[in-house]
Order: C-alpha cells, then structure tokens, then sequence
C-alpha cells in the first residue's frame, strides 16, 4: 500500500508537524505531495514526480476540493480521473446546490459560503446528484454513483448513542475505472 497526500504546502507542514508533535514517525508508504494550486502547478504532475504509477489500479479519494473549483475544473478532474487505469476507483465531495437544502442547513451554507468569499477562497460549484452524475459521465466516468448524506448515515451513525449525525449539504460521487 502507497499512500499519496496532495495537498497545499502549508496545510501540509502543518500536518507534518503534527504527526512529530504527537510522536508520529511518518511511515516509508506514506508519500507528502505539496502543491500550490494558486501559482498554477498541476497536481497530476507533482503526484507523478512523487512516484504515483497512474498505470497501476489506484484509490483516489478527493475531499473538501469540488466547491473550490469551477465547473470546468471539475470537468477535467473527473476527465483526468476516468484516465486512471482499470480496477481503480475514484471518490470526491461536493456540496448540494443549496435548492435541495432544507433552511436551517441552507442558512448554515450561505453563512459558510459567505466567510469563505471574504477569506478569498469562494465557493464556485453547487451541484445536484443528477448534475454531477451527467458531468461525471460526460467527463468519460462509465458508472458514477450518487452517495448521498442519509446513505452515509445508515452506514456510519445508525445506533450511536451521542445522536450524532452527519448534515446534508455534502455527498460523495463514487466512480470504479
């Protein structure tokens, strides 16, 4: 198992660090891949450079990005991704337009997407599951699938005994290569 952390130099010194200040040594899979996405470095190729094989069947896991990108960057990542090889699955977030949102949660994304705009990095993408299910396609993804939040309820929180329970505003689209 290889692991490959593509993420912005500073958030990821930051991790570093933390793994030491808790007494984490970083193990030889593990595979730190900084990229400054602002000045235009491609992450697919800093990956590359850090020794990812696109050619051998891989899990790609992308969190917390697709709001961040325009449609289509979006396009293009998931283009990208339809390109990994064969046995290799792909799986992101993205956050649900906020029509689809009930008020309180809807409230709670426009106050989100507000302080992210004043902190210059806006949100540029909302999607329904049928928008990204026909981007994910049109991008040449043969079989995305729509993960949505109660899906992942019934999976995860069912029987916890806190009440914790995930919001809606963000799901998941699976795809296998």
């Amino acid at each position: 198992l290889r692991v490959f952390e593509v993420d912005q130099p500073g958030p990821q010194a930051w991790k570093r660090r933390r793994l030491g200040e808790l007494g984490f040594a970083i193990p030889s899979w593990l595979h730190f891949v900084p990229v400054d996405f602002e000045a235009g470095q491609s992450w697919w190729d800093e990956l590359g450079a850090a020794g990812f094989d696109p050619k051998r069947p891989a899990i790609v896991v992308s969190t917390g990005v697709t709001m961040y990108l325009t449609r289509e960057a979006n396009r293009a990542t998931l283009s990208q991704m339809a390109r990994l090889a064969p046995g290799s699955t792909f799986a992101t977030t993205f956050m649900l337009a906020l029509d689809l949102l009930e008020p309180a949660e809807r409230s709670a994304l426009e106050f989100v997407m507000k302080r992210a705009r004043e902190a210059a990095t806006p949100f540029l993408s909302l999607f329904s599951p049928t928008e990204i299910l026909a981007l994910a396609k049109e991008a040449g993804l043969a079989n995305p699938t729509y993960v949505s939040a109660d899906d992942l309820y019934r999976r995860y929180f069912v029987g916890r005994s806190d009440g914790l329970r995930a919001g809606h505003a963000e799901a998941f689209l699976v795809a296998t290569i």
